[in-house]
């Protein structure tokens, strides 16, 4: 039986299928892991592909601070940062530690005209040559000793081998598509299969970006909703494992985010206040928001704060873990001082 790994265009969940009449099994990553450089290979070329995002919503200011928020949550350090404005193109270079000892960059550009911002972020290392690079590391930095290797290249299969005295030969064959797609196998039955570190060795940075920007995006540019059926609207969503790496780059036991929208269409302010929101527990009970404290959760917490009419905001709040079947709270209108309550269903 063979392991197959992709690098494939998917940030959003982790998926294993085993498929039983071939003995292949895919793993589909979603952490963005690192691939550092193998010392005998030449310089990558530019790279040729992009993944662009056009914002309409955000400004030029805005779309700078987000980049950069991006790229550090997805474990990068900004080495170089010059700011887009109207008229003058930014870019922004990053560096983190790969898996295995080495570094990897990568580059933003941004572009700023009247109409939107776009920017386009990659990494410096074509996916076909992270491929390759990963591969001899990954036989070398298992103490194999590499006897062949022969970089793929589109339409053109790798493979690397390595021998190692008392161990099966370490084989691995790589496969690179048009479409960036890069195939890995190995054998179930080999050495490298055994060490977990080999399954976290596949990275796609610019589609991880596009995910953490528009979640960093949401969180800095809330709409403007116009005032019209007199209501505030609320929406609560508790966010699971893979929705919580998607937000914040890694999961955690120890809270429950819950992402929250209110919208005020009404001609009134009212107060909101954070403690007066709780999340009904399937036992029954009331459950109130965990209080942050030095700076221990992933993004800030909602505070108390007025919404005025015909405005939104969006933020987290965090709860214990455990079973909700929803939440319940109230604003205070800010003239009369009356209280409204609200009801949200998970």
């Amino acid at each position: 039986m063979r392991l197959t790994y992709w690098l494939v265009g998917l940030f959003i969940c982790v998926s294993v299928l085993v498929r039983q009449n071939t003995g292949f099994t895919q793993e589909t990553l979603q952490d963005p892991i690192p691939l550092p450089p193998a010392a005998n290979l030449a310089a990558p070329p530019p790279p040729a592909w992009s993944y662009p995002i056009v914002e309409a919503v955000l400004t030029c200011e805005q779309a700078n601070l987000v980049s950069k928020k991006t790229v550090e949550r997805l474990g990068y350090k900004v080495v170089s940062f010059t700011p887009a404005t109207v008229g003058n193109d930014g870019e922004l270079k990053a560096t983190r530690m790969g898996l295995w000892g080495e570094t990897e960059p990568v580059t933003v550009s941004l572009s700023c005209a009247s109409d939107a911002v776009r920017i386009n972020a990659s990494p410096d290392v074509p996916p076909c040559e992270q491929g390759n690079r990963i591969s001899r590391l990954a036989v070398e930095k298992r103490g194999f000793k590499v006897t062949e290797f022969t970089p793929a290249a589109v339409g053109k299969p790798g493979i690397v081998k390595g021998t190692q005295e008392g161990e099966k030969p370490a084989v691995i064959t790589i496969s690179c598509e048009p479409n960036h797609n890069v195939a890995m196998e190995t054998s179930m039955d080999g050495p490298l299969a055994r060490h977990k570190e080999f399954y976290i060795t596949i990275s796609n940075f610019y589609q991880g970006f596009y995910a953490i920007f528009k979640g960093e995006r949401g969180m800095i540019a809330a709409e403007t909703v116009p005032v019209s059926d007199n209501q505030i609207h609320v929406s609560m969503k508790p966010l699971n494992g893979s929705e919580m790496k998607i937000a914040f780059g890694a999961e955690s036991e120890k809270y429950v985010p819950v992402q929250v929208e209110i919208a005020n269409r009404t001609k009134r302010s009212y107060q909101l206040e954070t403690e007066q929101v709780m999340l009904m527990s399937s036992a029954g009970g009331r459950v109130k928001p965990l209080a942050e404290k030095n700076d221990a959760f992933p993004a800030h917490a909602l505070t108390n704060q007025t919404l005025a009419p015909g405005t939104s905001i969006k933020g987290y709040l965090y709860y214990p873990p455990g079973s909700y079947t929803g939440a319940r709270g109230s604003f205070t209108e800010a003239q009369s001082q009356e209280r409204e309550g609200f009801d949200v269903k998970f």
